[in-house]
């Protein structure tokens, strides 16, 4: 067997995984397992070199076989990680997103922000960061941002932040990406946080942050005037713009009020809107009532 053939033999291994397998993972079962089927295989080899008394080409003893296991070793370590090899982790990479840690913060690149959304998790979990991220479809002026933040955060006001690469850059083009930091300080506190981060929407997608107006800046409605007037004459807003509408029925109850789906033939042109919301490209939703709801606080 030539030199090149026995280091395809020790190397074969490293094709069966990836880390973007179950078990491919740093330190994953599999990993583990494969890294002993290495060290086993120099060993086999070492021992049927001595038993079967086979002609050695000269230069190619077991100083040489030894080098031949702790190349494969070295590559081992592209799939192991440093928790096997004696480092600690500072960065991840898979194909949605790649994490560095600078300064005491990670600082998360986003390569796709419409991948799987597990594997966003996944990747701020392998560096021992209790963080669940989605990237979610958004309206033109939540694109970039983080839409919402919750869980446990520990310490307290720790830094959670959003950015684009390069600044001001358009995340529909090319060479645009986002970024998210979070601070170092937060590795291995018990309490997951959440958060989503927005994202262009595709052709005909639904936008999730329908939390937010569509009257605000960057929005097709910013700056217009429309909770506490009709129906009829929000509707002649929106049609200006080449809008069209759907609607939402306001239900007013103690500690709030929820939203449920109303058709356009069920709402009247005098009825009352409380807020127009972000739908999807071209559509924005009314949120209405029958009259005007002395428990609803009637703002933009």
């Amino acid at each position: 067997m030539r030199d090149s053939d026995e280091i395809n033999e020790l190397l074969r291994p490293l094709a069966r995984i990836s880390p973007d397998e179950p078990g491919g993972r740093v330190g994953g079962a599999r990993a583990q397992a494969l890294f002993a089927d290495i060290i086993a295989q120099e060993r086999n080899t070492t021992t049927e070199a001595v038993l079967l008394r086979r002609p050695r080409r000269r230069g190619l003893g077991r100083r040489a076989l030894l080098g031949l296991a702790a190349s494969a070793v070295l590559a081992l370590g592209v799939v192991l990680g440093p928790s096997l090899l004696g480092g600690v982790a500072t960065s991840y990479a898979n194909s949605a997103v790649e994490i560095h840690e600078e300064a005491d913060t990670y600082v998360a690149r986003i390569k796709n922000p419409y991948a799987d959304e597990r594997k966003f998790s996944e990747a701020f979990r392998s560096l021992g960061l209790n963080v669940e991220l989605r990237v979610i479809p958004v309206s033109p002026s939540a694109v970039g941002e983080i839409v919402s933040l919750g869980g446990g955060i520990t310490p307290v006001n720790v830094p959670i932040g959003a950015r684009k690469e390069p600044a001001d850059c358009d995340l529909t083009g090319s060479g645009c990406f986002m970024v998210v930091t979070v601070p170092a300080a937060i590795k291995g506190t018990p309490d997951a946080v959440h958060f989503e981060l927005g994202r262009p929407a595709k052709p005909g997608e639904s936008y999730e942050n329908n939390h937010q107006p569509a009257t605000r800046p960057g929005e097709p409605l910013a700056g217009v005037k429309v909770s506490g007037r009709t129906v009829d004459d929000v509707l002649g807003e929106v049609g200006k713009r080449g809008l069209s509408a759907e609607f939402r029925r306001v239900v007013v109850h103690e500690g709030g009020y929820t939203v449920e789906p109303l058709a356009a033939d069920q709402v009247g042109g005098d009825w009352i809107v409380f807020k127009v919301i972000p739908a999807r490209e071209g559509v924005v939703g009314l949120e209405v009532t029958a009259e005007r709801q002395t428990g609803l606080e009637y703002a933009n």
